[in-house]
Formats: C-alpha cells, structure tokens, sequence
C-alpha cells in the first residue's frame, strides 16, 4: 500500500460516523486475507493491545487524531 493509498483511508476513516462504517469501509479496501486476519485481532483483546502499544500503531492512531485536536 502506497502513502497516498494509506492517506486516502485513513481520511475516509476519520469521516465515518460509527463503527459499522469504518468496519465496511475497510472490507471493501482490505483483501479477505487482511479482513480475516483484522478481524481475528480486534476479537483477541491481547493480540489487540499487543498491536496497539506499537511504535507504528501510536504513529496511526497519532495521525487518525490529527484533525480531531483542532
């Protein structure tokens, strides 16, 4: 995935209302393989806080909160 690819869905994230639109956005632009595999992380709490207390998942989650500061 490319840097304009990763900016064009984290923006369309961040205009989601609710969960069930962020879960459909991202089917639709993930392959079934990183559904399956994102699906099985955000139902397995440890896996998923093992995910999130990355350097890369504070970088993301940094960004997805950029315009909410403001």
């Amino acid at each position: 995935m490319n840097n304009k690819n990763f900016d064009e869905i984290i923006n369309s994230v961040k205009s989601h209302n609710n969960k069930q639109e962020t879960e459909d956005f991202l089917k639709q632009k993930l392959n079934p393989s990183q559904t399956k595999k994102l699906q099985e992380v955000m139902s397995d709490r440890s896996a998923l806080e093992q995910l999130l207390s990355t350097p890369q998942a504070k970088a993301l989650l940094r960004k997805f909160m950029e315009d909410k500061d403001d």
